[in-house]
């Protein structure tokens, strides 16, 4: 927290081949309003560089794929491997579907990942599974969330 400044934006995008992509910032996506606010926004791919170190690699197992389901949009997580100092980084970095296809994974050792996206998936999986239609977004407030 000493060397790091909060953003004053919460959704930060940029096109890239036609699709529109977002990022968040390694612990950014533990929190499921962070990926909300970007598929609200309309973020089709969202790209979240991290540390993530062990013991918490359920991060990258667990959080990262239902974040991908519960906001409807790939997700590219981006994890360092390896030993720095007396940390351990956990690597399993991933890019996951819509629909929580794992489309690919690394393991613990630092890889190089490609990975093809079909953005058309996103509207697709979006008509299937109808979680951000059905929300009651009359009854939220204005900067409800804190």
């Amino acid at each position: 927290r000493d060397y790091f400044t909060p953003g004053s934006q919460w959704v930060s995008q940029f096109e890239l081949d036609g699709v529109t992509c977002g990022l968040l910032v390694c612990y950014d996506i533990e929190f499921p309003e962070n990926a909300r606010a970007h598929a609200d926004a309309g973020t089709e791919w969202l790209v979240v560089p991290t540390g993530l170190m062990e013991p918490w690699s359920f991060v990258a197992t667990h959080i990262v794929p239902a974040r991908a389901y519960e906001s409807q949009l790939f997700l590219s997580y981006v994890n360092r491997a390896g030993v720095e100092n007396d940390l351990e980084y956990c690597g399993l970095s991933c890019t996951i579907a819509p629909d929580t296809a794992e489309l690919s994974r690394a393991g613990k050792a630092e890889q190089l990942l490609i990975t093809q996206i079909d953005p058309t998936a996103v509207a697709v999986s979006r008509a299937v599974n109808t979680h951000l239609s059905d929300r009651r977004r009359d009854l939220y407030q204005e900067n409800q969330i804190r």
